[in-house]
């Protein structure tokens, strides 16, 4: 079975999905409620596991590259092209939907495997603006603010280490010093092990995906990057299909996507927690935030699993961009869900 390469894309990404989506749907991870619950009380617990997780994903992921096991620096998070105003207004259309939709990228797909109907709007409209961004009417103010406004990076590689001329070890140990700094600044208030070790988890499911792709399933006849995981790019693939009809070949991202959602449902199943919740607060809301991510998602080249994660990892300047963007999306967009609820 696994001496074709493809089928390890599939099993891997499939395999992949399925923790990640376990360790959401147990401890609910996700980035909305990590930077909504400092913002709104100064609770970091989930803010240092997502601290963690980045912290693994880039220290596998970097041993990965300096070892020479996988050629990370091929892929797309590490492009020529840096189209920073798309990372940055994509990152905080995205931020705000999340905060509208009531969960990052995996963990509406998470909530729609549990039966929530609100997860299930998310991820529809998602889809949908995700194709609209990527082939309709917006893909052509995305193309032409690409084509006009991004920076063709004169070393061809958009890494941290690179644009600064500084060895790669380097910029490792201290992005590592920072995080690590991070998390013991507030761990004596706010550390949870639990939460840590779930973060361990997902960030051990990216360098995973590194190697999976990299080494697992590459194909000497048809060598393609290395990749990892991500959420917007299956959604509109998915999202085309329904609209389209054009089929997608499976890949690694898309399998994962269809891993988070199995494992929820079949572990909502077998704890009887599977229940079919109504839509929490404005309809109207949730389906502006599915859309808003699924546009700002495209526009940023990721959402914060692809850009947070994947992109992070690989210590691209446009992964760290994107995400601090995010981020403050998710802040003001919680920021204002607080005035508009209350």
């Amino acid at each position: 079975m696994f001496q074709n390469p493809a089928n390890w894309t599939i099993a891997g990404g499939l395999v992949l999905g399925a923790i990640f989506g376990l360790i959401v749907w147990q401890q609910r991870m996700c980035l909305v409620a990590a930077v909504g619950n400092v913002t709104l009380v100064r609770d970091y617990r989930y803010a240092l596991a997502f601290a963690f997780a980045i912290f693994v994903a880039i220290t596998g992921t970097q041993l990965l590259e300096l070892l020479h096991i996988v050629d990370i620096s091929k892929a797309s998070y590490r492009g020529a092209r840096f189209d920073w105003i798309g990372l940055i207004a994509g990152g905080l259309i995205f931020g705000f939907g999340a905060a509208f939709a009531g969960g990052d990228a995996a963990r509406i797909v998470v909530a729609a495997g549990q039966g929530s109907r609100s997860g299930w709007v998310a991820v529809f409209f998602f889809m949908v603006f995700a194709v609209i961004t990527q082939l309709g009417v917006i893909a052509t103010p995305r193309e032409w603010s690409l084509t006009h406004n991004s920076i063709t990076l004169s070393g061809g590689d958009a890494g941290i280490a690179a644009i600064l001329s500084l060895p790669k070890w380097l910029v490792l140990v201290v992005v590592d010093l920072v995080l690590l700094g991070f998390i013991a600044s507030k761990w004596k208030k706010h550390g949870d092990l639990k939460l840590l070790i779930g973060g361990a988890i997902l960030g051990l499911t990216v360098v995973g995906a590194w190697y999976t792709t990299g080494v697992l399933a590459y194909d000497d006849f048809n060598p393609q990057p290395a990749s990892a995981i991500t959420v917007s790019g299956p959604m509109w693939k998915l999202g085309s299909v329904l609209i389209t009809r054009n089929n997608q070949p499976l890949d690694l991202q898309i399998c994962f996507v269809l891993g988070l959602l199995g494992a929820s449902f079949i572990a909502s199943v077998l704890t009887r927690r599977l229940q079919f919740t109504p839509i929490r607060g404005s309809a109207g809301l949730v389906a502006l935030g599915g859309a808003l991510m699924g546009i700002g998602g495209t526009v940023a080249y990721g959402c914060n699993i692809g850009q947070g994660f994947s992109g992070m990892s690989t210590l691209s300047l446009g992964s760290v961009l994107a995400v601090i963007s995010m981020v403050v999306g998710i802040h003001f967009g919680t920021r204002w869900l607080e005035k508009y609820r209350s």
